[in-house]
């Protein structure tokens, strides 16, 4: 018995080892150089509420910072992510055009439910150019796990741009759930890529990826 708790409390610090871990290197994961360019700015949809305009308070941020690079010519594009009922990226592109971005200058992608699936469906948007330089942006806890799952789909020139990019070192529930996220991240997408190799069709394993 005497064992067996030895090896229970060894694998509960282990396990509490390895996300103290992420979230102090995630924390302290530094976002890419401040004037950013590119061919398309790629805004992620944020945490769940919503606000007059429909969007929840880091989304809209994270829409004011990429409006900001816009208006910059930090990139000719805006690609607005997020589903939903109704869908998120469809609010950001009505802000979008309300703000005086031409139609034109606007693709959306309203089918995602999580950042893999962010990557996955703006990888399937015929227009972008996937070994184009684009930028994401999202909150700074977010940063190193958008940017790993945009390469994971197959974009090779990714750049982060924080929406709060005063963030420094700050503990918060975004960064707590990342630690949690990160691991599952990294087994979802090893599983889907397997799948993939393996000619499964892509529509039967989609829903793992949420």
């Amino acid at each position: 018995m005497a064992l067996i708790r030895w090896i229970f409390a060894i694998a509960i610090l282990s396990i509490w080892t390895a996300l103290i871990g992420t979230a102090l290197y995630v924390a302290l994961y530094q976002a890419d150089p401040e004037a950013p360019s590119g061919d398309a700015i790629v805004v992620l949809a944020g945490n769940a509420g919503k606000n007059s305009a429909g969007l929840s308070g880091e989304t809209q941020a994270r829409f004011d910072a990429a409006l900001a690079l816009y208006e910059a010519g930090a990139a000719p594009l805006l690609v607005m992510t997020g589903g939903g009922e109704p869908p998120v990226a469809e609010f950001m592109r009505d802000a979008a055009l309300e703000a005086g971005v031409p139609a034109e200058a606007i693709l959306v992608e309203n089918q995602s439910r999580s950042t893999l699936q962010n990557a996955l469906f703006t990888a399937d948007i015929e227009s972008l150019d996937k070994t184009a330089p684009i930028i994401i942006v999202t909150h700074r806890y977010h940063l190193l796990r958008a940017k790993a799952s945009f390469r994971w789909a197959g974009f090779s020139d990714v750049t982060n741009y924080a929406a709060d990019p005063d963030g420094g070192f700050q503990i918060s529930q975004g960064l707590l759930w990342e630690s949690l996220k990160w691991p599952l991240n990294v087994l979802r997408a090893a599983a889907a890529s397997a799948a993939a190799a393996g000619d499964v069709p892509r529509e039967n394993y989609l829903k793992y990826l949420e």
